[in-house]
């Protein structure tokens, strides 16, 4: 075999499987599972400033409140008068509710047949 000077990929292992990979094994009716680390403590901190990411999140979701919802459904904020992750969560929460009413609703208990 001729050397091509490339190296050769190591087996997925714990980097995860490549883009064929994955586009295979959906081709073959299998599926790959994905282990997400649960995130660190200092994660989400209530009383940090937003920042700039969230910020557009709140203009889109102000955008999608506008358009979507009545005057009197409306939250009132404006996203510059949200400051901290704890103000966006509870503004992103409550605009996701009015948003899609059906999730909102409690599940219905499960019958055992």
């Amino acid at each position: 075999m001729k050397d091509t000077g490339r190296k050769k990929r190591k087996s997925a292992g714990k980097r995860g499987p490549t883009a064929t990979e994955r586009a295979t094994s959906e081709l073959l009716g299998g599926y790959i599972s994905i282990r997400v680390p649960r995130p660190s403590a200092s994660a989400f901190n209530k009383d940090r400033p937003a920042g700039c990411l969230i910020q557009a999140q709140l203009q889109h979701f102000h955008h999608a409140e506008s358009a979507r919802l009545p005057k009197e459904k409306r939250d009132g904020r404006s996203p510059e008068d949200i400051r901290t992750e704890a103000e966006a969560a509870d503004y992103i929460g409550k605009i996701t509710k009015l948003l899609h009413p059906q999730r909102s609703r409690k599940p219905r208990p499960q019958t055992s047949t």
